[in-house]
């Protein structure tokens, strides 16, 4: 499954370890589908993991978020992915 550029509206955010191996998955992942997304490296930035545990409960690398919404990690993007929600999410 390949996503049309055209049809997508919202922008597509990684936070990540570049070290972590589900970030490396997710990043495939979206590059495999022909998603374009934006990545920022917080290894070695505290308090921007902090920032991001307090604004989404989550724990762990990666932060995936679509558009302003917070999506999950690398299980839920996979999830979307596999169930075709992904598509939808970017419109």
């Amino acid at each position: 499954m390949e996503v049309c550029k055209k049809a997508m509206s919202k922008k597509v955010k990684l936070y990540i370890w570049e070290s972590c191996p589900f970030c490396v998955n997710a990043k495939m992942l979206l590059q495999n589908l022909n998603i374009p997304f934006d990545v920022e490296v917080i290894a070695g930035k505290p308090e921007v993991k902090q920032a991001l545990i307090e604004k989404t409960g989550h724990r762990t690398v990666p932060y995936v978020f679509i558009g302003d919404e917070f999506i999950g990690g690398f299980n839920e993007l996979n999830r979307m992915a596999e169930d075709g929600s992904l598509v939808e999410k970017l419109k």
